[in-house]
């Protein structure tokens, strides 16, 4: 049994809401079978719930909420456990691998990963195109976290690109001399107007590789994270985007959890594609849509595709009055160009999400006005969206304020008022922030 970090001890008790709405204690935890199991043990001496990341050769296969005991789980009562739950995925993948015996999971676990299961078999005549990977960040105390998983990345052939969107202040300059000096792969780019769109596009410019990942500084990226996006290229042809699975860096809030239950990313472990003709999504504004295709923080362009486009909005993002939405707007004009985008969950990463219920009413504010944003975008600048957007508003604000919306119906019990109403503030305010940024 590993844990999902070599962090684990610091963030391995966590709070999760009861059914009355009261907090306990939870574990989380990874579990990999191609290798030997071990014990699960508890951080405390008390019996707690867990959360049980279940992977095997690097793919994603299951996440299990179950109660760990206080004396722990032994290694043959874990197998069991997890066989009962996800025996089917794991024969699926074990079929795909010319492997058809299982019965169950050997205390060995399943062995090495073979060649055609890797992400190495992905791609391109077993070329690795060159890749960029860009971290975006204002500084801070994550970024050496997030840097550190990056320079440790398995893919063969890429930069590491730090954009600094606050260059004044000399921290990320500075961490970066200090901790991270004789880093041949390491690039630093200063981008001094203030925006997360104007950030990207300063990293996607600053490159000549044929790949272009985007992440943040407030992550920490899965040791494969990055070959996984190049390879999901690979997935379909057209494809010129790929997302990733964000998983919960830590749950040891009452906001950490409500941002996970009903704003996190890991509701999906099997791969995606979606484009303009077969592979829609059920809503009424796609691909207009928040959420669905994944987000910016883990996010690799084909360049090429991304400079035809124009790149990023530099008028959407964190940084700028319209709040965000570049991630959005981008996703979009990808699909409406005739471009498929792709999910592959094996590229993951785990994200920071927001420790107190202030800075949780803050980031859902910025949401709805990021999405505001884009949707007035779309609305002013383009005659074939603006009739699509207003044939099917009615139906989209039904399903973002129904009650009983998909949307809405999926709110874990408890989910507090004011965060929806922060939401539809932040709607609201969206086409006030887009007309703003543009002035």
């Amino acid at each position: 049994m590993t844990a999902l970090s070599t962090e684990s001890a610091t963030r391995a008790e966590t709070t999760a809401p009861a059914r009355g709405g009261r907090p306990v204690a939870m574990v989380l935890a990874e579990l990999e079978l191609s290798q030997p199991l071990s014990p699960l043990q508890p951080p405390a001496a008390t019996a707690q719930p867990a959360r049980l990341l279940v992977r095997l050769h690097g793919h994603p296969l299951g996440i299990m909420d179950l109660s760990l005991p206080e004396s722990g789980l032994e290694p043959s009562a874990l197998a069991a456990m997890v066989w009962a739950r996800l025996s089917g995925p794991i024969i699926s993948h074990l079929s795909s691998d010319g492997r058809a015996d299982a019965v169950g999971i050997p205390p060995q676990g399943f062995g090495s990963t073979p060649a055609a299961c890797s992400w190495r078999a992905s791609l391109p005549a077993g070329a690795a195109p060159a890749a960029a990977l860009i971290v975006n960040t204002c500084g801070g105390e994550r970024l050496y976290r997030t840097l550190v998983a990056a320079t440790a990345q398995d893919y063969p052939n890429f930069e590491l690109v730090v954009v600094d969107n606050r260059p004044a202040s000399p921290a990320v300059r500075n961490l970066l001399s200090e901790r991270f000096a004789g880093q041949p792969r390491l690039r630093y780019v200063a981008e001094e107007r203030p925006g997360l769109g104007r950030a990207r596009n300063a990293g996607l410019h600053s490159t000549s590789a044929d790949v272009v990942a985007f992440t943040d500084d407030d992550v920490l990226l899965d040791g494969s994270w990055l070959s996984w996006l190049v390879a999901g290229f690979g997935m379909a042809d057209r494809v010129a985007c790929v997302t990733g699975l964000i998983l919960p860096l830590e749950l040891e809030t009452p906001a950490q959890l409500l941002f996970e239950e009903f704003v996190g990313w890991s509701k999906r472990l099997e791969p995606k594609l979606w484009d303009s003709d077969g592979n829609r999504f059920d809503h009424p504004l796609y691909p207009y849509t928040v959420g669905i295709f994944g987000s910016g923080a883990s996010a690799a362009f084909r360049r090429e595709v991304l400079l035809e486009l124009g790149g990023f909005d530099n008028q959407l993002g964190i940084g700028t009055p319209a709040c965000g939405g570049e991630d959005l707007d981008i996703y979009t004009r990808l699909v409406l160009n005739g471009h498929r985008l792709a999910y592959q969950p094996a590229a993951m990463l785990w994200h920071a999400h927001p420790r107190d219920m202030h800075r949780l009413e803050r980031q859902t504010r910025l949401y709805g006005a990021g999405l505001g944003a884009m949707l007035t975008k779309h609305l002013v600048h383009s005659g074939r969206t603006r009739r699509e957007l207003l044939r099917r508003l009615p139906a989209g604000l039904a399903y973002a304020l129904g009650p009983r919306s998909p949307k809405n119906a999926r709110k874990p019990q408890g989910y507090p008022r004011r965060l929806t109403l922060f939401e539809l503030a932040g709607m609201a305010y969206g086409p006030i922030g887009y007309v703003r940024s543009r002035l």
